[in-house]
């Protein structure tokens, strides 16, 4: 009897420490939990704090790491985010977010040589990730491998038609060559994925004065802004096209708008807008 109550007891003292709550079975997985629980609730400082106490006590834990990095980047200190990448790469090194999210930091670090290889690396484990062979583009076209650049984007493309990031980072590679009408297409493309999108109007205006279409550019630049109208350059742009097609007080009131938006940062800038518009009232 005596026995049978000893093993009785012994498995209910089991199932009792089965059941211990993980703060106590493991204090580095608690602080990540309450970590996330931070972040969740859009409290970084605090959420920042547990995934560090996290991998202090277990240095290995590629979950800790990544959320701690993603974390730094969204307050702008890339150096420690992709340190922290880098230490998950380390742990793991087929995790493909990890590789993902290092080439865009070294993109943010103006480092598109180092950013080249890491996103490479994340295509070859996830095929679906467009974003990084938008990033790949980017990183390319910074290292003056533009042709290479739009080669790699197109023919993701072709089997993601209606991937905006990538249409437009195709868009801009092609514009930047100078192959306006082909950019044309990607820009019309993505905006019929996404209607109404400001910075892909915006891309479509230029490229729309690029091959001298300025009265099918002015609607474009009206748009964009309308909805920004702190957009200087867009003013520029604007006044530009309207006295390509003759209509110089819209052109004047454009340039005088680029002038008034641009007079602290650039006076000089501003002083030749304002000579400019008041030549087209002589």
């Amino acid at each position: 009897m005596l026995q049978t109550s000893l093993i009785g007891a012994i498995s209910l003292c089991f199932v009792l420490l089965a059941g211990v709550p993980s703060a106590f079975a493991d204090e580095a997985e608690a602080h990540y939990r309450i970590g996330l629980t931070h972040k969740r609730k859009g409290e970084n400082a605090e959420a920042i704090t547990e995934m560090r106490k996290a991998i202090k006590l277990r240095p290995e834990h590629a979950a800790a790491h990544m959320s701690l990095s993603g974390l730094l980047a969204a307050q702008g200190d890339y150096a420690g985010a992709l340190k922290g990448y880098e230490k998950v790469i380390q742990l793991s090194p087929e995790h493909a977010q990890a590789y993902a999210l290092a080439g865009s930091t070294l993109l943010r670090l103006k480092r598109p040589a180092e950013a080249e290889p890491r996103l490479r690396k994340a295509i070859a484990l996830d095929k679906t990730d467009t974003l990084s062979v938008a990033n790949l583009g980017v990183a390319l076209r910074q290292q003056n491998k533009s042709a290479e650049a739009v080669a790699v984007m197109e023919e993701a493309a072709k089997q993601n038609p209606n991937d905006v990031e990538l249409l437009n980072n195709l868009g801009v590679a092609l514009r930047k060559g100078r192959r306006y009408e082909e950019a044309l297409v990607y820009f019309q493309q993505a905006l019929e994925a996404k209607p109404g999108d400001l910075g892909l109007t915006r891309n479509l205006a230029i490229s729309t004065r690029g091959v001298e279409r300025f009265a099918g550019a002015i609607p474009l630049y009206k748009q964009v802004v309308e909805k920004d109208p702190t957009d200087a350059g867009a003013f520029y742009d604007l006044a530009n096209c309207y006295e390509k097609m003759g209509q110089n007080d819209e052109a004047a009131a454009a340039y005088r708008r680029y002038a008034t938006l641009t007079r602290d940062k650039d006076p000089k800038g501003a002083a030749l807008a304002e000579q400019r518009a008041a030549s087209l009232k002589d």
